[in-house]
């Protein structure tokens, strides 16, 4: 019996060191900052650029629905965003006059599904039978390329043949070939029997 307490008294002390070893070994490890990461990723610093950049999508039967091409593109890894010069995105639907929309500057967000284009920006719907081509011009356009859709809230003025429009806001909407303007419209509309 008194073999049995010296040998837990002598081992109370062992256990003691082990379980304060452990506990100093967890609390270093819980409290250890993680290592900086060095590699750049999280810098909002251009990893790759591209030149003379296309990109086009097709639609489930294989038909091309649009293309954005740019000058230049600079992509971001922090945000896996871009950023574009002088772009061009042209929606295309047969039967039915391009869409293109330009600017001189540009913004692409992660995925593709939405595009800013900024500074000097237009809108030309090609003419068609029964219309006139179509010129918008604003300062800033989202573009949401899947929903063929864009949309500003900036001033817009619109010119079709001898006929313009000027006001606040704008959607075009390219599926249904409809261009909306917003609020504080003013215009004059060209009589369709006025000679040419």
């Amino acid at each position: 019996m008194k073999r049995l307490e010296r040998f837990a008294s002598a081992l109370f002390p062992i256990v003691l060191l082990g379980s304060l070893t452990a506990a100093t070994f967890w609390l270093a490890k819980a409290t250890q900052l993680p290592e900086p990461d060095h590699s750049g990723k999280f810098r909002h610093d251009v990893d790759y650029f591209i030149d003379d950049f296309t990109m086009s999508r097709i639609d489930k039967q294989g038909q091309l629905r649009h293309v954005m091409t740019a000058k230049r593109l600079d992509h971001y890894p922090d945000t896996d965003e871009s950023d574009v010069t002088n772009p061009v995105a042209k929606f295309i639907k047969p039967g039915r006059p391009v869409v293109t929309m330009s600017s001189d500057y540009g913004h692409i967000n992660s995925d593709a599904s939405e595009v800013l284009l900024k500074d000097n920006v237009r809108v030309v719907r090609d003419a068609a039978k029964d219309r006139e081509a179509m010129v918008a011009t604003a300062p800033d356009l989202t573009i949401y390329p899947d929903a063929e859709t864009a949309n500003t809230k900036s001033p817009v003025h619109v010119v079709q043949g001898k006929s313009w429009l000027k006001g606040s806001g704008l959607q075009v909407d390219n599926a249904t070939m409809n261009t909306i303007l917003e609020s504080r419209v003013t215009g004059q509309f060209a009589s369709k029997h006025e000679k040419r």
